[in-house]
């Protein structure tokens, strides 16, 4: 079943019907205050040096990376095909000539480091449309074998990745059940489609799974703790919360938009222990697995193992690029580091793992494919919705929202979709609006 709930999802709604909007707007005292240092061994003061130095060095250039990104997004279908941390700077692979805006871009990250361009194939925009005519084709047929659709930050093409042999063949097919044409091949697709840039199809060899299976916290909420959706007394999902933010004036909690919908209302903790009500589910935008939560966030969030009380404090945010080291902090992994970014992807949700609807068979898009580089795991069930950001001195750097995974392999929503969709952006003091 595809979802077809559209959510409200647009800032200028948050602003002009305020009615619909409860709960608090001052924040409390915080729970707990940013911990300076910490004996927990997940807690990212105790990180690898190795990752450290480099998360630190990639630090230095986050002011070059949202110039560069702040140009894009005001010329979405430029020649920009991506960007990426490589030796020791920034890339920016581009189309054809420069635009002024990006040329000026370009100069004012150079007084922070390194940055070079360097020549694309295909823009973003190019991969995207050719991406956007396969989802056409698998949407008309109503199925296929591709678990994800990845675009080159290079600009050399797609990368479609096929569900591990394990699932495939496993998986609902509502067309052939009514006696349509049923699951097509990537071969069928691909054909079909007319797709004119390269193509790599690899087999994955873990599932895509949504991952929803810090337990004590208070108002206002801190990111990276435990949550639970019900809609009436029936429970729906498990997730972390993810950073407190504002938009519109009001303070939220943002977190995974296939963890709850309207009418759902949020606790924190779990049934049978601590048990807060945070407040109802005010919109969810299932297209980038995003939602908002009508409770005032906090500018905390908590850095360490899944019992842990250390909190970082949250003093920025920025955009994604390809190679950058990144953490994530899930109430059932607690932080884990290490873990580099790839490619946007596009991915389809399995009705093995089926959202809080029971919905599934439907495309999430332009979440930030990640690997942990050590082979350790990215993320576990529940960790849905958490925290994903880089190091800011002392502080942390919001970077997205954990949306799933499998294996060493993390998929999260990234900043620029928040603000497209929210025009929200995180808390970053004891202020919260």
């Amino acid at each position: 079943m595809k979802r077809r709930r559209i959510g409200a999802a647009v800032l200028a709604a948050l602003v002009t019907v305020p009615v619909l909007l409860v709960g608090p707007v001052t924040a409390g005292a915080a729970p707990t205050g940013p911990s300076a240092g910490s004996d927990d061994l997940q807690a990212t003061e105790n990180l690898d040096p190795a990752l450290l130095a480099e998360m630190r060095r990639q630090e230095k250039l986050q002011p070059a990376l949202t110039a560069i990104w702040d140009a894009r997004m005001r010329d979405p279908h430029s020649g920009f095909a991506g960007v990426a941390f490589e030796n020791d700077g920034l890339t920016v692979y581009w189309k054809g000539a420069l635009t002024r805006d990006m040329s000026a871009a370009l100069d004012a990250g150079r007084a922070f480091g390194r940055v070079v361009v360097k020549a694309a194939a295909n823009s973003e925009a190019e991969l995207h449309a050719a991406g956007g005519r396969i989802h056409s084709v698998i949407d008309r047929h109503g199925g296929s074998d591709i678990q994800s659709i990845s675009y080159a930050p290079d600009g050399t093409g797609l990368h479609i990745t096929r569900g591990p042999q394990a699932t495939r063949g496993g998986v609902p097919d509502v067309k052939a059940r009514h006696g349509g044409a049923g699951r097509l091949s990537v071969e069928r697709i691909l054909s079909e489609a007319r797709v004119a840039v390269p193509v790599r199809v690899t087999d994955a060899t873990e599932p895509f799974d949504l991952l929803t299976n810090r337990l004590d916290d208070s108002p206002p909420w801190n990111g990276g703790g435990r949550w639970e959706s019900w809609r009436g007394g029936d429970h729906r999902m498990n997730c972390t919360t993810g950073f407190g933010v504002h938009a519109g004036g009001r303070s939220y909690v943002l977190s995974a938009g296939h963890c709850a919908t309207p009418p759902d209302n949020a606790y924190q903790g779990k049934l049978g222990g601590a048990f807060d009500e945070m407040g109802p589910v005010y919109d969810d935008d299932w297209r980038s697995d995003l939602l908002l939560i009508n409770a005032s966030g906090w500018h905390l969030i908590f850095d360490g193992s899944a019992t842990t009380s250390t909190t970082k404090a949250v003093r920025g945010w920025g955009y994604w690029a390809a190679n950058e080291l990144v953490c994530q902090s899930g109430m059932t992994s607690g932080t884990v580091c290490g873990i580099r970014q790839q490619s946007s992807t596009d991915f389809r949700v399995s009705c093995n793992t089926p959202d809080s609807d029971g919905d599934c068979d439907y495309v999430i898009y332009g979440v930030i494919k990640s690997t942990q580089v050590n082979g350790s795991t990215a993320a576990r069930g529940g960790d849905s919705g958490g925290p994903v950001f880089t190091l800011d001195g002392t502080g942390v750097r919001a970077k997205g929202i954990v949306s799933g995974g499998g294996g060493t392999t993390l998929y999260f929503q990234d900043w620029a979709d928040i603000i497209r969709v929210y025009g929200a952006y995180p808390n970053t003091s004891s202020s919260t609006s």
